[in-house]
């Protein structure tokens, strides 16, 4: 029995480096920088997710709470994405159970993914109707939790049936068709509204510099666009390669970093919050105003005494 377990690990150990050795090695490099990249977003989304749910006073706002949902999905996505790249660098095509998962967690992305650009696109509504149209934002904010109802219906109905084509002989065109198309029409209407912006924004009297929604959605799109035109054209020519692919995603995967640097530095009340969370004082706070707690003290007759 000893003899048969030491010639499996013999044979496991040999089938790992035999499937290592079929990629090259500054592939795996650059998949491992990916999945650093992922993770330290991953904590950066995972921190303004915190921050954001622990304190009432940043959900009262309508842009927070859109923002929130911005960062639950990229969590789920910077996840998922590099054990899909490794699915498909390690073992594409070498079974079908293997093929199944790529396809899966590939089509799983490709809905998350578009679902972001979703709530990307109502944050931009978001902030330009709160500093142009102060009396239609009010009604923005009555009715924007059904935008985000309908938004994760539409990635849950989209998914379902992306998965469900995963051996279509079309499916990674349709993916790349619906993604491209969701992130046209966004582009676009940033940019719209970003020239807008910079010719009316000289108008105003009471404009703050912070502005969550359309810097987060020009981060992000900006951060993106690299990545988009390389695998257009690269479907345009019939040629790409991994290791340019790669990078640029670590370009992309970097927008919740740049998020969180420019809440902390350029958001009062996020920086109010964020810097509790840095130096562990989360708890010494009954509220979400960060009132300090009534200290209580005994005197010499053991009665209590309430400092406020």
């Amino acid at each position: 029995m000893d003899a048969m377990d030491e010639l499996s690990n013999i044979t496991g150990n040999f089938s790992d480096e035999l499937v290592e050795s079929q990629v090259p090695l500054h592939e795996r490099i650059f998949l491992e920088l990916f999945t650093l990249v992922a993770l330290l977003s991953l904590a950066a989304n995972s921190l303004l997710i915190f921050v954001i749910v622990k304190y009432k006073k940043l959900r009262k706002d309508a842009t927070n709470v859109i923002f929130l949902h911005v960062n639950i999905l990229q969590a789920v996505y910077f996840f998922s994405a590099p054990l899909t790249w490794r699915t498909a660098i390690y073992f594409f095509l070498d079974s079908p159970v293997h093929f199944t998962v790529f396809c899966a967690l590939f089509q799983i992305e490709a809905c998350v993914g578009a679902a972001i650009i979703g709530f990307l696109f109502l944050l931009i509504c978001d902030s330009y109707l709160k500093i142009y149209y102060k009396e239609k934002y009010r009604k923005f904010c009555r009715i924007y939790k059904f935008f985000i109802i309908v938004i994760y219906i539409l990635m849950l109905c989209t998914c379902t049936i992306t998965v469900n084509v995963c051996f279509g002989r079309h499916m990674f065109a349709f993916t790349y068709v619906f993604i491209f198309f969701a992130i046209c029409v966004a582009i676009a209407i940033l940019i719209i509204i970003d020239i807008i912006h910079v010719f009316r924004k000289r108008k105003l009297t009471n404009y703050k510099d912070s502005n969550i929604g359309l810097v987060v959605a020009n981060f992000y799109f900006l951060l993106w666009t690299p990545c988009v035109i390389f695998l257009l054209t690269s479907f345009i020519r019939g040629q790409g390669g991994h290791i340019t692919l790669i990078l640029l995603f670590v370009l992309g995967f970097t927008s919740p970093i740049f998020n969180l640097i420019y809440v902390y530095c350029c958001d009062n009340n996020f920086n109010v919050f964020l810097r509790q969370v840095f130096t562990c004082r989360c708890k010494e706070y009954k509220n979400e105003d960060l009132e300090d707690q009534s200290v209580v003290y005994s005197d010499v007759n053991g009665v209590q005494i309430n400092a406020n």
